[in-house]
């Protein structure tokens, strides 16, 4: 069984600078036993937070896995980050960055079919005022005044429901996938170029 205390008055597996203020001395704890990893708060002053669904959520003692995201502290630079599996590679980062080049990956590909689908859209309208159009000509219809005018209105109904389903949720899908695109060691954005040299230019993770 391995056990690791994390907080400022420990330089390992990692130290951890005096900026991240509302990191405690003695902040929290991380057991592993086999492939169970069990993360405990020491009574910490400012808590310790695990990240489920892009939030994090405060925890006193908690089954967690090798790759879940630990805040201790506060949110912000006050706070420290760090994944559980960087207690047994401090410096390490190999692994989260070809794990962000899967997600870059998807992100990309989701943004070329957000950019189809927005000039497919464009389109939308014009077509089912086309539509409307020869509908109103046909002989039941152009006989039934309220038939009629359900024909020229139905392309301003349809169209922004067309919308909604082709575009919201992969726009919804960018968003998601853009902000996992973060640093693993110091959570800034990376850039296209950090994530295929496999190295954040700015805090030389890697």
């Amino acid at each position: 069984m391995l056990t690791f205390k994390i907080g400022k008055d420990f330089d390992s597996p990692f130290a951890i600078d005096d900026k991240h203020a509302s990191v405690s001395h003695d902040h929290a704890t991380i057991t592993i036993d086999g492939d169970s990893w069990t993360l405990c708060d020491n009574d910490s002053t400012n808590g310790t937070f695990i990240e489920e669904n892009g939030e994090f959520r405060r925890c006193k003692r908690l089954k967690i896995k090798p790759d879940t995201w630990i805040r201790l502290g506060e949110q912000g630079h006050r706070g420290y980050y760090f994944k559980a599996r960087r207690v047994i590679r401090p410096n390490d980062y190999r692994e989260d960055f070809e794990e962000l080049n899967e997600v870059f990956q998807e992100y990309e590909e989701t943004k070329r079919q957000l950019e189809s689908y927005r000039r497919a859209v464009k389109f939308i309208t014009p077509f089912l005022m086309c539509i409307g159009l020869i509908l109103s000509f046909l002989p039941a219809i152009r006989e039934n005044g309220i038939a009629v005018r359900a024909s020229f209105m139905l392309p301003g109904f349809l169209s922004p429901f067309i919308q909604d389903v082709l575009l919201n949720k992969l726009e919804q899908k960018v968003k998601r996938l853009q902000k996992e695109l973060i640093c693993p060691k110091c959570r800034r954005i990376l850039s296209k170029d950090d994530i295929i040299n496999r190295e954040h230019s700015f805090c030389h993770a890697r």
